[in-house]
């Protein structure tokens, strides 16, 4: 669950991003910017592994880190470590950032029409109940406006997108996702951008996410029968995946992954990964 806000500083993006981040804490920025220089960052132009099962082409000008490093950095920031595996990724600019993490799904099947009016009001009433959590966590409640970007399914490349316009607490927020179908999974990727630039950094992150490939071997098309499949499709992967079958609700599990990962981001930590990052690009340019 990565956010979007409006008109406010990239610093200001990445708290709201960090979903669980309603508080300030004090940091030590030179500590924070020691730690971030002792990540492992690749820069393309340059192919990478992601997992055991696909490749990133990472682009010209783009920083990537391993899933060590994307944990380190985002427990830099106080997240608490998951389960999940994740690989970051941005350009030089630091206009969006992406994030990938594959789940085993089993093989979805593609052969559903989204009808997106009901999915939207599923949605809807799902974040509902997401929100009485959200106030006894002390969070600001969520309420849903519509889709940005209507999910759109690409049955050549087996990606689906698509982009939820919410509000929190008075400030816009915007959940753009794209889903990868695998042979008997599925990776997200997920984009971190500004507001005001959002249809042009889509266009980016789009053409970025190309380089994203799985091996022959686990391409959708490498589906065999007796490999596992999933037992929801493409609406409940809008929705939350299993997670909205599970619960009978179009979910507010895609919207409010805070529910088990509380994300935690401070802001002078924030200021000094922009310092450092921006410096080590410019390095690398000299």
């Amino acid at each position: 669950m990565f956010l979007f806000m409006k008109r406010i500083s990239f610093v200001g993006l990445l708290i709201i991003f960090f979903q669980g981040l309603l508080f300030a804490d004090e940091v030590n920025s030179d500590d924070v910017t020691q730690k971030l220089k002792e990540l492992h960052w690749v820069y393309g132009p340059k192919v990478v592994k992601v997992g055991d099962n696909a490749t990133f082409k990472i682009p010209s000008g783009y920083a990537f880190l391993n899933p060590d490093d994307t944990e380190k950095i985002l427990e830099i920031f106080h997240n608490p470590p998951s389960n999940r595996i994740k690989y970051f990724f941005a350009p030089k600019s630091l206009r969006w950032f992406g994030i990938f993490s594959y789940d085993d799904t089993g093989h979805i099947m593609d052969n559903e029409t989204i009808d997106a009016d009901s999915l939207i009001e599923s949605i809807k009433e799902g974040t509902k109940e997401g929100n009485k959590i959200r106030i006894q966590k002390g969070w600001k409640p969520m309420n849903i406006l519509g889709w940005k970007y209507k999910p759109f399914y690409d049955k050549n490349s087996n990606r689906l997108t698509w982009a939820i316009d919410a509000e929190s607490g008075g400030i816009e927020v915007i959940n753009y996702n794209t889903r990868i179908l695998g042979r008997t999974g599925v990776t997200s990727a997920i984009l971190v951008s500004g507001i005001d630039n959002l249809d042009e950094n889509v266009n980016l992150f789009k053409d970025a996410v190309e380089g994203y490939q799985f091996n022959k071997d686990q391409q959708y098309s490498a589906f065999t029968e007796g490999d596992k499949v999933a037992k929801y499709g493409l609406a409940a992967l809008i929705a939350g995946g299993a997670a909205a079958i599970a619960t009978k609700k179009g979910l507010w599990a895609s919207l409010l992954v805070g529910i088990k990962v509380f994300w935690k981001f401070i802001l002078a930590g924030i200021a000094a990964f922009f310092g450092f990052f921006t410096k080590i690009f410019k390095k690398k340019d000299e």
